[in-house]
């Protein structure tokens, strides 16, 4: 018992030197009508933290005061300190109960990211993380729930109460979190650790860490564990076979850059689901394969397309031609599906009737359609694949794609220009990029998905300048504000990372480690999530040599 107590001090005293060592205790400007408060959070990483709250007529009493609180609650339950968080009050704003709904009413799920007092004395104060971990707030009503905010106030064994306040005080806090080992993070105001830079060595930490992840979310039968929303650890329903694709695609990435053997071992059950949730028919003479949704009926485009690709990558991996054959079949399934006259898709199929449902669904299956057929021509150097790629393309730059920002067309111009480096297809693949620079820099989500579509611009920008291609829109290509925004947006993505420091505040926090989630999702964490930040971070760390030197030349100027 006086172990964790003991540990407790000395995380909450190297906490407070953090503290002390940036001025925290000493910049507090006087407020008569408001005391200090101060938070200490004490996780063992296996359940949602303890929350403890003080007020002092000073920031270094409050803290000395909740510091007491915590290690009561420790010695009283000999809880295990793993994690330990501390908050303190840095600025406030008393503003009427309406005005912090209409706050509420403007910000996106999950995104409220102040502190909210109900009471004059603060002892009813609730940090951001409790707020938004607790689910006080309902988004979607643009409301406080009275009921869970008394929950969780007699929770913490705070008096409730009889209804909200005519006025509450928002507030913002100086945060401090430290780990396991002893080492203390500031947090910034995302309430995140602060960083140093990115380097490729962090990427590929990031690759490790949630192909690990994902890793540990496939079953015995190869079926992955699809996804939860981890609050309340609600699983996310149903199963999309077409995601589970795509995880296999960005576990095998990820195998290429660690060569970790569990890993192999899980990729190899997964994409044995994969292949035995194919169905074959026979076409005059070819094998036409789709991939079946079994459990909505039908065949997507798109689904043939992420199986292509996984297997593709699968097969250069391990170096076999195993599923070559059933490659070709489900490029013939792509094929079924593809209108020559204007180079589009069919959709969606219904499943077992074979007959087509929807002309079109999403945008991103026509992307993932010619990424696919470019695969298989890179695997089999059969020309009607690159021709069906090409025809398609066509069609995606006459109908000015470029407007979706969709990753899956970059993708798809990187793949199709290393066997047909023609103008139109070099330009348009910069276009997709340089189109949507000022949207993706202004984005306030993670959407991992614009660091793929970077990269993959970015190996078409490179494959230009060290092949001497022709390519006229490189000369109004913005390569300085493009590269920069590769950086920013490689950065902004950790906001999604599952940090203990985030995670210690939704119910099982140790089983969320090297996840990245949705926060405007109620934190979702689902394996198509996992797919993109970690098939972003394996391009990342793949070109940032090149990246590095391209930033570089430009900072020089």
């Amino acid at each position: 018992m006086d172990g964790n107590v003991n540990m407790l001090f000395s995380k909450l005293s190297a906490v407070k030197n953090s503290f002390t060592s940036d001025g925290i205790f000493n910049t507090h400007k006087k407020d008569v009508e408001s005391p200090c408060a101060a938070f200490v959070s004490v996780c063992d990483a296996n359940e949602r933290a303890f929350v403890f709250r003080a007020v002092g007529n000073s920031r270094s009493a409050a803290w000395d005061s909740v510091c007491e609180k915590a290690a009561d609650f420790v010695r009283k339950y000999d809880h295990a300190p793993v994690w330990v968080k501390g908050d303190i009050m840095a600025h406030s704003e008393r503003v009427s109960f309406q005005e912090l709904l209409r706050h509420i009413a403007q910000s996106r799920n999950e995104s409220f990211r102040r502190g909210i007092a109900f009471d004059d004395g603060l002892e009813t104060a609730l940090i951001e993380a409790e707020i938004n971990g607790n689910r006080v707030i309902s988004y979607k009503k643009h409301s406080i729930e009275l009921v869970k905010v008394n929950k969780y106030l007699s929770e913490c064994g705070v008096r409730t109460l009889a209804q909200f306040p005519g006025e509450v005080t928002l507030f913002d806090c100086e945060s401090r979190f430290c780990d396991e080992n002893g080492t203390v993070f500031p947090l910034n105001d995302s309430g995140r650790r602060v960083t140093k830079p990115i380097t490729g060595s962090d990427a590929l930490g990031y690759v490790a860490s949630s192909s690990e992840y994902l890793s540990m979310q496939v079953r015995m039968d190869g079926r992955f564990e699809y996804g939860c929303y981890p609050i309340d650890n609600l699983e996310v329903p149903g199963y999309n076979i077409l995601r589970h694709a795509g995880a296999v695609w960005a576990l095998v990435c990820a195998c290429r850059l660690t060569g970790d053997k569990f890993t192999m071992n899980q990729v190899i059950k997964a994409t044995g689901y994969l292949v035995a949730n194919t169905y074959r028919l026979h076409r005059s003479g070819n094998d036409v394969i789709f991939l079946a949704d079994r459990e909505h009926g039908e065949v997507k485009v798109g689904g043939n397309a992420l199986a292509v690709i996984a297997l593709v990558e699968y097969m250069e991996l391990t170096g076999s031609d195993k599923y070559a054959e059933l490659c070709r079949g489900l490029g013939n399934g792509i094929m079924e599906l593809f209108d020559r006259s204007d180079g589009s898709f069919w959709h969606v199929m219904d499943f077992p009737q074979m007959t087509r449902r929807e002309r079109f669904r999403t945008l991103y299956y026509d992307g993932e359609a010619v990424f696919a057929l470019c695969r298989l021509y890179g695997l089999t150097h059969e020309n009607k694949w690159l021709e069906a790629a090409a025809a398609a393309a066509d069609r995606l730059i006459r109908e000015g794609y470029e407007k979706h920002c969709d990753h899956w067309v970059s993708y798809a111009f990187n793949e199709l220009t290393k066997f047909l480096p023609e103008e139109r297809y070099l330009s348009f693949g910069l276009k997709n990029a340089a189109v949507n620079l000022q949207r993706i820099r202004g984005k306030k989500t993670m959407h991992q998905t614009y660091l793929e579509l970077l990269c993959a611009s970015f190996e078409i920008y490179s494959r230009i300048r060290e092949r001497g291609l022709e390519c006229g829109y490189m000369r109004e290509f913005p390569a300085g504000e493009f590269v920069e925004t590769i950086f920013l947006r490689a950065e902004y993505m950790l906001n999604g990372c599952c940090f203990p420091e985030f995670v210690m505040y939704l119910k099982y926090p140790s089983a969320l480690l090297g996840a990245f989630f949705v926060r405007q999702d109620g934190f979702r964490i689902r394996i198509d999530d996992i797919q993109h930040y970690c098939g972003a971070y394996c391009a990342f760390y793949r070109n940032y040599d090149r990246l590095t030197v391209l930033r570089n030349s430009f900072r020089q100027e």
